[in-house]
């Protein structure tokens, strides 16, 4: 398949997962491809993003199921929790599932370059050691890496990505942000036992996501080992022997052993090497079209780099769509929508479709649903745990337009609630469903009390 004027076909910038997916794909279709990536083979999910994360809050739940199952006549003589066993573990299945990764694309004929690569021209990479390669397409899939606001002191921080990496698990973290990253994090490390401040300058919490869900994460996630500040910023941070000083902008001053910054992340676009050939937004991100194409038309961008959604899941779909676009000429439909959203904090958040307020604005009057409860689970116990769940439907049509729950297993819900809202069913759907009893999931199918809200 390899035009005879080029080294590639295909050669892919960022070896994450929407890279990875797309060189090995267009490998299987015939293509001659290279990747080049100046990291670990895996990106941000499978290295320090989701899958690390995951571990990190697996076994921060722990500590609340150990009280569970002392409720249940469990009893456990002298449990202690091993941080360096944990990363050790950690770092074990990490390192398998890169090497899986590398062992596919070389399997399918990738050709893989440990190196940092530029573009130069339309057509030409240059690589670390000053090589330089001709590519009839480049994809960009760089994804994006860790924003650090510039005020004093800011040197001494560390992002959620050194975080997998500390040999110790500190006694006190501070981490300042109000997104998912800060959320989850600082479940996991107040579930781990350390003493956890989230010092966020908005005034709610996941301001992107429905209110109703931002209000009731900020009481369940707050204890006597996580403390929350809104509407605060921090001004200076300072060294105090082996420690940290952190001022805040109301005058006032607290301390800890880390500060961990999740303030965001922006694309990584070092590839483009500043000369301006590749157009950007005012985020900095490549602005791309729907057949991911840039203001060059023979080079493309996918996943966190681009200014398309930023999720692993939709990379990996824009991955798929644009190798059966340019390499087996399919044709396929860039459509993305209804995407289900999680958040991994103890109590776990699943969302997907709209928002009360968005709904609001393009139906004009919706029935909303809501139901709060104390899953079984922990009944027998003395914690207050409560699940959330409220369903959006348009008032007219009855078709279902948004799901958001906290509670246990509300990822995994909203994933298949993600199924019926693509599917466009209606309330009566649910309501002619038998639920499944005992289980937090029949909740869904059994509620009736609403109220009717018109714009």
């Amino acid at each position: 398949m390899l035009n005879e004027n080029f080294d590639y076909d295909l050669f892919v910038i960022g070896a994450g997962s929407g890279g990875v997916r797309a060189a090995r794909l267009a490998a299987h279709s015939g293509a001659k491809v290279a990747i080049a990536e100046k990291y670990r083979i895996g990106g941000t999910c499978v290295i320090r993003g989701c899958i690390p994360k995951k571990f990190l809050s697996y076994s921060s739940k722990f500590s609340k199921h150990n009280i569970v199952a002392k409720s249940f006549g469990w009893e456990y003589n002298d449990a202690n929790f091993s941080w360096k066993s944990l990363i050790k573990n950690k770092d074990k299945q990490i390192q398998k599932l890169s090497l899986i990764y590398q062992t596919n694309m070389e399997n399918s004929g990738v050709r893989i370059i440990k190196s940092s690569a530029n573009i130069i021209d339309n057509h030409t990479i240059v690589l670390d050691d000053k090589k330089k390669y001709s590519a009839k397409k480049i994809l960009i899939a760089t994804g994006a890496k860790p924003f650090f606001p510039k005020i004093n002191g800011i040197e001494h921080v560390i992002s959620s990505d050194d975080f997998f990496d500390l040999k110790d698990l500190p006694s006190k973290v501070i981490i300042v942000g109000g997104g998912y990253i800060a959320l989850e994090f600082a479940s996991i490390i107040s579930g781990l036992g350390s003493k956890c401040e989230l010092i966020y300058r908005g005034d709610k919490l996941l301001k992107n996501f429905d209110a109703d869900i931002s209000e009731i994460i900020l009481k369940e996630l707050q204890s006597n080992k996580l403390s929350i500040k809104l509407n605060t910023n921090v001004t200076e941070i300072s060294k105090v022997e082996d420690h940290y000083k952190l001022k805040l902008d109301d005058g006032t001053f607290t301390h800890s052993d880390i500060i961990l910054y999740a303030t965001g992340r922006h694309p990584d676009i070092e590839c483009l090497n500043s000369n301006g050939m590749i157009k950007t937004d005012t985020y900095g991100r490549i602005i791309v079209n729907k057949s991911f194409q840039t203001s060059i038309p023979n080079i493309y961008a996918i996943g966190d780099v681009s200014n398309n959604y930023q999720l692993t899941p939709v990379a990996i779909r824009e991955a798929m769509i644009f190798v059966r676009n340019e390499f087996e000429k399919q044709d396929v439909k860039y459509k993305i929508e209804n995407i289900p959203t999680a958040v991994f904090s103890n109590p776990e958040i699943g969302t997907v479709g709209m928002t009360e307020n968005e709904a609001l604005l393009k139906y004009k009057k919706i029935d909303i649903y809501t139901s709060t409860f104390r899953s079984l689970y922990y009944t027998l116990t003395d914690l207050t745990d409560k699940t959330f769940i409220k369903m959006l439907v348009d008032n007219k049509s009855q078709k279902l337009l948004g799901f958001h729950m906290i509670g246990d297993d509300a990822a995994e819900i909203a994933q298949l609630m993600s199924v019926l809202i693509n599917k466009n069913i209606k309330k009566s759907d649910l309501d002619n469903t038998i639920p499944l009893h005992p289980t937090t999931a029949e909740e869904i199918m059994t509620m009736r009390n609403k109220i009717t809200k018109e714009l």
